[in-house]
């Protein structure tokens, strides 16, 4: 017979059995938190945050035409990160693995989960093998941050045997990606010199461990230092890697149940063009930052700032959906459209160094201006280098090797910008300071008459002379025309001191040129309150400028006066092709009146003349009939290493060009140092007029300028094609 419960009664008994299921949940709970705190640390220590970087796009870099300049190359690179592969529960997985694979067990049996069965039961062992003993807990207890999570949990396992496993988990790894790594090239230096080889396993596992910088920790610990190394926490095995390689190394580290090793995408920068536009492009180094040029010195701008991936996974690998998990988009650098022609810089390239070729030169720049804006149009320096990967030193020979060229037992590397960054002594080309300062300041007029004898300046000083000329008495445009010494100083001492000094300062030569670009900073100079120091500066000695701040002052001249600031970038755009920054031309100051630019600029033409009031110019390898070519050489010895006098027949010579004279629309500054005798002697008529008469020539196709004298500019024409076919 069956009894029937009451109501209240089965109420009663389902009570009774939810309290105890209640009870038995409760103490579950207290174990995990206070009983079990191994296990529960594990299983925290298991969630770890995997970080993958998206790369942003570095800004492109065009010229005045749009023509691109740089490319991002799309590559991959593998990455370490050293916090996973020294976190205990990461290693234990690609080592518990390591062991399943190597047990005779694995291969009797294809069973999944047979399989996984065997990877976990060594996981546990491992782990529990790991444990540290009460003794030592207690130990390192009392020298840790109690509020240090990360510390505390490590207490749980001996200092010892994590490190073992660590060593153990790092040769793994460098077994897996070994055969992908072993034709990556790694460079080091040893005594003193930098040799490059190909990366070995033991290259992958000291990447990885970092033993220097413990190492040296340790040392600065043991000896009460307060200096320490940073270790990389983000350690970047490899880089431009294709898709190919890539998708094998990824399949590898899966495969072999390895965490804490990242393939993810990267963006290598190129040069359309490396061999050109070194100095000013500048390049990047393997972490993609500016090193050189525009790049460098405008690194914030096109670097962007990378995005990130954020994700967790536990222990065995698993990607745990978590609202944490934060992903951010990669911002794309600024692009940057450089003043600069490459029509005009392939041209003053290849003319520099067809010059140079030909009278043997050690070191040369042209530079190019447009006078209207200071915009920097062209700019080479020889030596240079090249952009790619290689870095190969450029000279007007040809390409070579890096530390293959030496020069006073020191390899010519070909990265300084000797358009800058150079101080020479300029000559000739110095002594407009002199006619501008007594002109504008309507002490003498242009045509007013100068004694150009030879006269010393001082008790016991040398005669100022124009070895083995004497002039006689010039105007003040003839001095230029004929480049009288007397007759600039003895213009300078008209000028006096005080009034020189205020055009070296408007001229901007006592400060750094102001390009965007690293420089020599301001010129150096004697002190000219004394007289003989004062009469040297005067024709271009005691005085050390560089080439672009000599540029600078021609353009001044041919801009009526007015002063620019050199400008080498055009525009500053966004990724979306919106205008950041303008960058505008900026006018620094009047410098001189408007007559006075048209004074000097009458003077400048007269140089290139072969015939006229006094005679032959300096400069007439620098004309091109047809058109009014302005400008003013300069010759000046090299100064003795150590100083002390100077080198005979040793010189750095130049030409200022103003083109065309009558409405100038291009400075070109040509610095040529140490040629040596060919067919003449060396000086800036002979060496660098005609480097840029050549050059200008090819510009006027280039440019589409228009002859003043179109018949007599035919005429020339036909005459050069008549030469240039007899030569056939």
């Amino acid at each position: 017979m069956k009894t029937k419960i009451p109501f209240a009664g089965r109420c009663i008994v389902l009570a009774a059995g939810m309290a105890i299921a209640s009870s038995l949940a409760t103490a579950r709970l207290v174990n995990l938190q206070l009983l079990d705190k191994e296990n529960i640390s594990s299983i925290a220590a298991d969630d770890l945050i995997d970080r993958e970087r998206i790369p942003a796009k570095r800004g492109i870099i065009m010229d005045r035409n749009e023509e691109i300049l740089t490319n991002n190359i799309q590559s991959a690179e593998l990455v370490a990160d050293y916090n996973h592969l020294r976190e205990i529960t990461v290693v234990v997985e690609g080592l518990a693995y390591n062991h399943a694979i190597n047990d005779p067990r694995w291969d009797a049996t294809s069973d999944e989960k047979e399989r996984l069965k065997l990877v976990y039961n060594y996981r546990a062992k491992l782990l529990n093998n790991a444990k540290a003993s009460n003794e030592e807990k207690e130990r390192r207890k009392a020298l840790i941050n109690p509020t240090d999570a990360k510390a505390n949990r490590l207490l749980e396992f001996s200092e010892a045997t994590m490190q073992h496993y660590f060593e153990q988990h790092d040769k793994l790894v460098a077994e897996v990606l070994y055969p992908f790594l072993s034709h990556e090239k790694i460079q080091f230096t040893e005594n003193g010199h930098t040799i490059e080889r190909f990366m070995t396993k033991e290259d992958i596992i000291r990447k990885i461990a970092q033993p220097e910088i413990i190492a040296y920790n340790k040392e600065a610990e043991a000896k009460g230092l307060p200096d320490r190394k940073t270790l990389r926490k983000t350690i970047v095995l490899a880089k431009g890697m294709d898709f190919d390689t890539a998708d094998k190394i990824k399949k590898a580290i899966s495969d072999s149940r390895l965490r804490g090793l990242m393939v993810q995408s990267s963006l290598k920068r190129s040069y359309v063009m490396p061999d050109m536009l070194c100095h000013v492009l500048g390049y990047v180094n393997r972490e993609n930052k500016g090193q050189s040029g525009v790049e460098a010195y405008f690194q914030s701008y096109l670097a962007g700032v990378d995005g990130i991936r954020e994700y967790r996974q536990n222990g065995r690998g698993q990607v745990l959906p978590n609202e944490d998990d934060r992903y951010m988009a990669a911002k794309d650098g600024l692009n940057l459209k450089l003043t600069i022609d490459m029509r005009l810089q392939t041209i003053v390239e290849q003319e520099l160094d067809n010059g140079m070729r030909h009278f043997r030169a050690k070191r040369g720049c042209m530079i190019v201006v447009d006078p209207k804006t200071g915009d920097i149009l062209a700019m080479v320096s020889r030596p240079a280098f090249s952009l790619d990967d290689s870095k190969d030193l450029i000279t007007h020979k040809g390409k070579f090797k890096r530390g293959e060229v030496k020069e006073d037992d020191k390899a010519v590397t070909g990265e300084f910008n000797f358009a800058c960054q150079t101080r020479y002594e300029p000559g000739s080309t110095f002594k407009v300071l002199g006619v501008t300062a007594v002109v504008d300041k309507g002490l003498m007029g242009i045509n007013s008459y100068v004694n150009c004898s030879p006269f010393s300046v001082g008790f016991g000083s040398k005669a100022i002379n124009d070895n083995p000329y004497n002039y006689g008495s010039l105007p003040v445009w003839g001095v230029l025309k004929k480049s009288s010494n007397p007759g600039a100083a003895r213009i300078a001492i008209v000028a006096k001191w005080q009034n020189y000094k205020e055009y070296l300062e408007k001229f901007g030569l006592t400060k750094p040129a102001g390009i965007d670009l690293p420089s020599g900073g301001a010129c150096l100079l004697a002190d000219g309150s004394n007289i003989v120091n004062y009469s040297r500066i005067a024709y271009g000695y005691s005085v050390a400028v560089s080439p672009l701040h000599m540029a600078m002052v021609y353009a001044t001249i041919a801009n009526d006066g007015v002063r620019m600031k050199p400008r080498l970038i055009d525009k500053i755009i966004a990724a979306d092709g919106s205008i950041y920054d303008e960058c505008a031309p900026q006018e620094v100051c009047r410098v001189m009146k408007s007559s006075t630019a048209k004074d000097l600029r009458f003077a400048l033409e007269t140089v290139t003349q072969r015939k006229g009031e006094c005679g032959r110019g300096t400069a007439t390898a620098a004309a091109i009939p047809g058109f009014r070519v302005g400008g003013k050489t300069g010759t000046a010895k090299k100064v003795k290493a150590g100083g002390g006098g100077y080198v005979d027949n040793l010189y750095t010579v130049s030409f200022a060009g103003v083109f065309p004279i009558d409405d100038p629309k291009l400075v070109v500054m040509t610095v040529i140092d140490e040629p040596h005798p060919t067919d003449c002697n060396p000086g800036g008529g002979t060496v660098a007029a005609p480097i840029f008469r050549a050059a200008v020539e090819r510009f006027i196709n280039v440019l589409n300028l228009t002859p003043s004298d179109p018949a007599a500019y035919e005429k020339y024409l036909a005459s050069k094609q008549e030469s240039a076919n007899l030569k056939k």
